[in-house]
Formats: C-alpha cells, sequence, structure tokens
C-alpha cells in the first residue's frame, strides 16, 4: 500500500492528564496495530475532566464540536472512539470500540463512594445527560463492539445497545515466557481501591508462612497497603514494588507460582491475559466482572468469594502442587494464545476495505 492509497484513520482518546494505565495501552496498541497493517493512522487526544458537572458537559460537547472528516492530507476515512466522551465525534464512518463509559452514571450510580449520582438530584440529572449524550454519540457508529462480554453487558442493559465482545492482546505479546514456579503470588497493576490488592496481603495469615507476595504497580493505596502488611503481621512476606520496567515485568510474571488478581468488576483486565500468557494459574474472585471471561474454576483458575482465608487457602493449593500449578498455566495459555491485533485490525476497518 503507498502513500497516496493509505486509508487514514483518527483513534480518538480521552486523556486523562498525568495518568497513565491501561487506557493509554490500549490506545497504543491499536494505533500501532493498524500502522503495522499498512494504514495511516494517528492518535487525536483531548484532555478528560469529570468535575464538576460543568467541565463532564464540556468535555462531551468538546468532542462534539470536532471536524474529523478531514485533515490537510486529505480525507479521515474511518474514526475509531474507544472511550467516554469520544463517542460524541461526529463522522460518516464512525466505529466505537467501547473501553468502558462513565460508570458513575451507569454500574456506580448507587454507590456513595463512586459519588452516589442516584443518590441527589442533580446526579439523577448527570445520569440523564450521560446516557442521552452516549445514546447519541453510540448510535450513530457504523459498528459497535466492547473490549469484553462484561462491558457489552453493561451497554445493552444500561442503554440498550447491542455490540460485539472484541478481545486485543495485553501490550507485550509475544514476551511473556514461562519460567520457574516459585514461591511467590504475583499482582499487577495499579494500587486503586478497586482492584483490592488488599486480599492478597490479608490472605497471608491463613496459608503456609513460606509464601510470599509481590506487588507491582504504583497507585493511593500504597501507603496503606504497607501498613496493613504490618499490622498483620507479615511486612516480611509482602515486597511493594512500585513501578516495575517492562523487562523485570516479564521476569516476575515468568517466575511466579501464581498470579492474584481479585478487583471489584473489572472491566476487562490486561493481567489475566498476561498470566495465562506466562503459563500461570489465576487466583480472582467471583465478582471480578472481564476476568471470569477467562478464569475458569479448577482448570486454569481458583475462584474464590471476596475472603482472605478462601484466597490463603487458594495460595496454599498451588503451592502444594506445582505441577498442577504448571497444568493450569498451561490450560490458560491454550485459551489466549490466539488473541490478536489482527482480529481487532479486521473487525474495526471493515466499512474502508
Amino acid at each position: 500500500m503507498n502513500l497516496l492509497s493509505k486509508k487514514r484513520i483518527a483513534v480518538l482518546h480521552a486523556l486523562v492528564p498525568f495518568v497513565s494505565g491501561g487506557a493509554e495501552l490500549h490506545v497504543k496498541g491499536l494505533r500501532d496495530a493498524l500502522v503495522r497493517r499498512g494504514y495511516e493512522a494517528e492518535v487525536v487526544s483531548l484532555p478528560f475532566k469529570w468535575y464538576p458537572r460543568k467541565s463532564l458537559e464540556d468535555s462531551y460537547l468538546m468532542w462534539r464540536m470536532l471536524d474529523l472528516t478531514a485533515c490537510e492530507a486529505g480525507p479521515i476515512d474511518l474514526a475509531i472512539a474507544l472511550k467516554v466522551p469520544t463517542f460524541m465525534v461526529k463522522h460518516p464512518n464512525k466505529a466505537v470500540w467501547v473501553m468502558h463509559q462513565f460508570r458513575q452514571a451507569y454500574d456506580w450510580r448507587d454507590d456513595p463512594a463512586k459519588g452516589g449520582l442516584d443518590l441527589t438530584e442533580e446526579g439523577r440529572q448527570i445520569i440523564a445527560e450521560v446516557t442521552r449524550m452516549d445514546n447519541l454519540g453510540i448510535g450513530e457508529a457504523r459498528a459497535v463492539y466492547a473490549n469484553s462480554r462484561n462491558v457489552a453487558a453493561r451497554l445493552q442493559k444500561y442503554n440498550g445497545i447491542a455490540s460485539a465482545p472484541l478481545y486485543h492482546p495485553p501490550s507485550l505479546v509475544g514476551r511473556y515466557r514461562i519460567g520457574e514456579y516459585g514461591d511467590y503470588i504475583l499482582s499487577v497493576g495499579r494500587l486503586d481501591a478497586a482492584k483490592r490488592i488488599d486480599l492478597l496481603i490479608r490472605a497471608l495469615p491463613y496459608c503456609d508462612s513460606h509464601i510470599r507476595v509481590k506487588i507491582a504497580g504504583r497507585g493511593p493505596e500504597m501507603t496503606a497497603l504497607q501498613k496493613l502488611a504490618v499490622e498483620l503481621g507479615v511486612a516480611d512476606r509482602v515486597d511493594l514494588l512500585g513501578f516495575v520496567p517492562d523487562d523485570d515485568l516479564l521476569d516476575l510474571y515468568a517466575n511466579a507460582l501464581a498470579v492474584c488478581y481479585p478487583p471489584l468488576d473489572e472491566d476487562y483486565g490486561y493481567v489475566t491475559l498476561e498470566a495465562f500468557l506466562s503459563q500461570k494459574p489465576v487466583l480472582t474472585c467471583h465478582d471480578s466482572g472481564g476476568v471470569l471471561e477467562f478464569a475458569r474454576e479448577g482448570e486454569n483458575a481458583f475462584i474464590t468469594d471476596f475472603d482472605a482465608a478462601q484466597m490463603g487457602a487458594a495460595f496454599d493449593k498451588v503451592y502444594a502442587n506445582k505441577a498442577m500449578a504448571r497444568d493450569m498455566g498451561a490450560s490458560g495459555y491454550g485459551l489466549v494464545k490466539d488473541i490478536s491485533w489482527d482480529n481487532v485490525v479486521d473487525e474495526l476497518t471493515k466499512t474502508i476495505r
């Protein structure tokens, strides 16, 4: 495909300044995959601020006002929206691949810790506005996908919009490897309350004293996790590693005994795929959302209630039988090894091929 014949694709990203995580990896991965397939792809970003209410409304309006039908180089053939409020872009050939919506207006609406929008009159007005704008923007798309069945189910429940789940691989795909089955349980991810990483520390008093946990990631819960480990008398078995470079992270996955990933109602969750690509079993919870689309009890995972004693027992199971852990990891690998960016690109570019 020569330069003059290349199709141009705008990948739309709502950027939260000074925050980087799974969303940014998702956007970069898509853009890079499109370029590898011969498309001219560019990430178009605007900052996103959801508070106060006026800022949330303005964020939707800014995307609505953008003209992305053409650029100096010529027409933009496809716009791909991934995240609220990028759905609002007007484009004659718009595909929506829902990473997640503004969950405070949907499944978090009754949670006071998340703002409890449905508990006040102003909050209910915000819910109505966000729902109306999402229905408008997503409803204009020529194709609608979600990044997991969990996200697709939310979109159907709250907006009445059908979407097809479309899975993508983690950012280091092709580099994960199998190593030893050591004496530590690994946790990877931002240290946010919703990730419930405290469960790993709370589980340690209920399992073999030789089992350690290694926690890779930064975030607002770091101090609380350090304090919890001291209070429970397990600080000598907890390694809070902070930011870990990619090569070191690959080593941590390769040599872990298992990976514990117990978030609350996760949208998708790269960690599940990263664990399985490293041939490690996953330890998770019954309410962990998108994780459960891959985790299968007794086959590649142990799934418990959000309960320290139950999770500690799961730690013991994999520690006592490393051959079983190896078999479960291999089963997980077989389930996810064919998830690829090629399939994603095939789907999202149907309207320009």
